[in-house]
């Protein structure tokens, strides 16, 4: 009987919008539109304008003296040579078949270990097993690539030592490669799936006096909540089918695998800043965007009607779970353990196995300061930070007009938000873009094109719908306004998702390297990252003088990731989903 003002309180506010006329209810809820436009303008000139030359670049035969508006118009021939292209239809199925055992490696351990450990009793133990398993994913893809590859040498391995190199084994490296990537990204589905368990138990808990009712079966209790939530994790993995971390598969792919490890973001970057066949390039995004925009969209269709509530919910914290078996619990534990047992061994190679001993070649300390220079790496951290803030400032005034739902034109809208977040970014039509603008070779690219995640914007909404709607509802059927209700409603309730999601996007850029790659020339200006990887390539330092610098490199991210780790709920962590 509490509840019932609530309820008779949100059919007066929702009988009072649906009795409003749209000029109505565009003029109350005008904040929403205006509050957008800084961000959409950004949206326009750094996603729309460089997408839309890429769909022109794709139907012409681009000559670097003509320009893109003076080339040949050619209509549909490059996606006809594209399709003839042998080439092309390998790294296609390449990329379908390693996106796919992805999917499904990923799916079926994350399923088993949120099971594990949900099993656990000891609340503590289970904590330290979630952290441990996203430690990974903090490491940069170039740090973590080079793990393994000294990792899997028998000459630079520290726990065997075989005549066999796995990693130029073109029959195994599809196998190797998508082992090595679930290792590094796993943690988070995983941390979502026994949110969902949480969620569950939590739910049954509130409902009875003294805890969860013996009758509940551990099917209905751990079981069906880790399955709806690792199913709605690999149909959100649909919406990138053709991309994969590109960062990884460049820094261990070498020309005995290329025939089974290129894929289309690889062979798109050879054609494109390679090659220099541009229309070529932008014709591969377009496929990549077609294909993955229809694949976005279903995927959004279906989360959002079917597997919502198992994603966003009221309870986020994995104490809610409670277990009462011995047995469970032991088995719970070994399950987890093996896991944990490859991801100590991994951050042992890269934060003990460095510093024990000494290296085979002489590096000083002046040498490394040459290549790492204060100045240069506190100028991108400077710049990164930078990028974060306004990153944020873009995400919050893009959700906030989600958050009402009876918003006239909420659905173009979503569906602009949603046609902007499958541009993939790094792609050759950018560069042009920032070319033409004669920002190449400076930090701004770099800083322009790394201030959008468009999936945290929906992120961020349906944490804040998913438990405050209520209120926001109350504040509106008290008369309050919309600037009020911004800053005193939504702002307090998001402050510490956003600072997390924030958290989570200043990784993403430090331990990037494409961006520096594709836009900086000059060797004093590149981010520390890249510096690190054309070091990696060189061969003029030892496997614990690369390894070791790895270590510093993957400090600053790994840090952030204790300090908000707090923070890091499972909601935050499907933002990034879309990054895996």
């Amino acid at each position: 009987m509490e509840q019932q003002p609530d309820i008779l309180q949100k059919k007066e506010v929702g009988a009072s919008s649906a009795q409003a006329s749209i000029p109505q209810r565009i003029w109350k809820y005008k904040l929403h539109y205006l509050i957008v436009i800084p961000a959409l303008l950004l949206l326009l000139l750094f996603k729309w304008i460089p997408f839309l030359n890429g769909v022109f670049l794709s139907f012409v035969d681009y000559q670097v003296f003509k320009g893109i508006w003076e080339s040949e118009w050619v209509a549909l021939n490059n996606f006809t040579h594209l399709f003839d292209d042998p080439v092309f239809r390998e790294v296609f199925k390449n990329t379908i078949v390693i996106k796919g055992l992805y999917i499904l490696m990923s799916g079926v351990i994350t399923f088993l270990l949120a099971l594990a450990l949900s099993s656990i009793r000891s609340k503590l133990l289970r904590g330290f097993f979630s952290s441990l398993f996203l430690v990974p994913f903090f490491i940069p893809s170039v740090v973590f690539a080079s793990i393994f590859i000294y990792a899997l040498s028998p000459s630079t391995s520290p726990f065997f030592s075989t005549g066999s190199l796995i990693l130029v084994d073109a029959g195994w490296f599809q196998p190797v490669l998508v082992c090595i990537e679930v290792l590094k990204t796993c943690g988070i589905p995983i941390v979502i799936a026994v949110a969902a368990i949480a969620a569950k138990h939590a739910m049954v808990s509130g409902h009875g006096s003294g805890g969860i009712s013996f009758k509940q079966s551990y099917s209905q209790m751990n079981v069906i909540p880790a399955a709806r939530a690792t199913a709605a994790f690999m149909v959100l993995q649909l919406s990138t089918l053709l991309t994969t971390d590109f960062e990884l598969l460049n820094s261990l792919l070498n020309p005995l695998v290329y025939e089974t490890g290129a894929t289309l973001d690889h062979y798109s970057y050879q054609a494109g800043f390679l090659m220099m066949e541009v229309s070529k390039s932008a014709a591969i995004s377009m496929v990549q965007y077609g294909i993955q925009l229809l694949f976005t969209i279903l995927a959004y269709i279906i989360v959002r009607g079917y597997f919502f509530k198992d994603l966003f919910h009221s309870y986020t914290s994995a104490s809610a779970i409670q277990s009462n078996s011995n047995a469970k619990s032991a088995i719970g534990i070994a399950t987890a353990s093996l896991y944990a047992v490859v991801v100590i061994l991994l951050l042992f190679m890269l934060f003990i196995f460095p510093f024990t001993g000494s290296s085979n070649t002489d590096v000083t300390n002046n040498q490394v300061g040459q290549l790492f220079t204060f100045s240069n790496t506190f100028y991108h951290v400077f710049v990164d930070l930078f990028a974060v803030f306004i990153f944020m400032l873009i995400t919050v005034t893009l959700a906030y007009p989600l958050t009402v739902r009876r918003l006239p034109g909420r659905r173009a809208y979503k569906l602009l938000l949603l046609l902007s977040f499958t541009m993939s970014g790094g792609q050759i039509s950018e560069y042009m873009f920032a070319r033409n603008l004669e920002m190449v070779n400076t930090i701004f690219p770099q800083l322009f094109f790394g201030l959008f995640n468009l999936a945290v914007v929906f992120v961020l909404k349906s944490i804040f719908n998913a438990k405050h709607a209520d209120l926001k509802m109350q504040a509106e059927a008290a008369g309050r306004g919309e600037l009020h209700t911004f800053f005193t409603l939504f702002i307090p309730k998001i402050w510490k998702p956003l600072l997390a999601l924030g958290a989570l996007h200043f990784v993403m850029l430090w331990n990037a390297y494409y961006p520096s790659l594709i836009y900086m020339a000059n060797p004093e200006n590149q981010s520390p990252m890249l510096q690190f990887m054309l070091l990696t390539n060189t061969g003029e330092w030892d496997a614990k003088q690369i390894l070791r610098l790895g270590a510093w490199l993957s400090l600053p991210s790994v840090l952030l990731f204790l300090l908000f780790r707090r923070w890091l709920t499972s909601e935050v962590l499907i933002g990034s989903i879309r990054k895996l």
